[in-house]
């Protein structure tokens, strides 16, 4: 064999090898999992689909801190002003009477918010994923003839929410750095749609459509498709298909309810 040859095979063996070792590259624990979700998903979704027990970590995060964030926002706020906005804008929606607008304004006190919107936002983060994890255990059978269970795929929306937990902890930077305590609920969320480009009033048809949206949203849909990648083994345009498919659906069934009938 020519040395040239062998100089070939040798470079072929050293490409090779160092293929193998960023491949094999794994996270060495559930926090740097996290990190790793964020940053290089597919290493984190590499690990993960042999480690389900670390889900517990993305899970008390995301749990903990919605409870964290919304009870301190709401010791925080000035409630008054909050309450006063809040029915003023009830009130230049022109959807209720004065009488129905004053029996709200009964259930607007702090405490009572406070409890229903730290046990909304946890149960209803549960509720959704739990939604998610039946949606891709359905659907990943049909069309990726997935073998991993509905449990597998409730611990894969755990690591799928932690975009939303960087959002958490972004309104909690919100609340901190406002000098006034003239922080609405929609201050919380300063890259949705409706802050980042439209701006338009809460009493319009399409506020709640346009702050539903942020970019932690889009973060979430392209962890999801990196995991459902490095998971299934397919490619990655099906894998986006799957994992925006619920999303693309809710939010035009939302926009043509809006459009035709709101």
């Amino acid at each position: 064999m020519s040395q040239q040859a062998r100089l070939f095979k040798q470079n072929i063996y050293i490409i090779k090898t160092f293929k193998n070792e960023v491949t094999m590259k794994m996270s060495a624990n559930p926090v740097q999992a996290c990190l790793d979700t964020l940053v290089s998903p597919e290493m984190a979704f590499n690990t993960v689909k042999d480690k389900k027990g670390w889900s517990w970590l993305p899970f008390v995060l995301m749990i903990s801190t919605t409870i964290a964030v919304f009870m301190y926002y709401f010791n925080a706020v000035d409630f008054t002003w909050l309450r006063e906005s809040m029915l003023n804008a009830l009130a230049s929606s022109g959807d209720m009477s004065d009488e129905e607008i004053k029996a709200t304004g009964e259930f607007y006190k702090k405490d009572t918010m406070m409890w229903s919107t730290v046990i909304g936002g946890s149960v209803g983060t549960i509720v959704i994923n739990l939604i998610y994890a039946a949606y891709l255990n359905i659907t990943t059978k049909v069309s990726a003839q997935s073998e991993y269970k509905f449990t597998d795929w409730f611990a894969f929306t755990w690591w799928v929410a932690l975009p939303a937990f960087v959002s958490m902890l972004l309104a909690a930077l919100v609340v901190f750095f406002s000098s006034d305590g003239a922080i609405s609920l929609q201050d919380l969320q300063p890259t949705s749609l409706n802050s980042l480009i439209f701006s338009v009033e809460a009493s319009n048809a399409w506020f709640n459509f346009l702050e539903g949206i942020t970019l932690f949203t889009f973060w979430g849909m392209a962890v999801a498709t990196i995991g459902l990648n490095a998971w299934l083994k397919i490619d990655i345009s099906k894998a986006l298909k799957i994992a925006i498919a619920p999303f693309v659906v809710i939010y035009s069934l939302w926009a043509v309810y809006i459009a035709f009938i709101a």
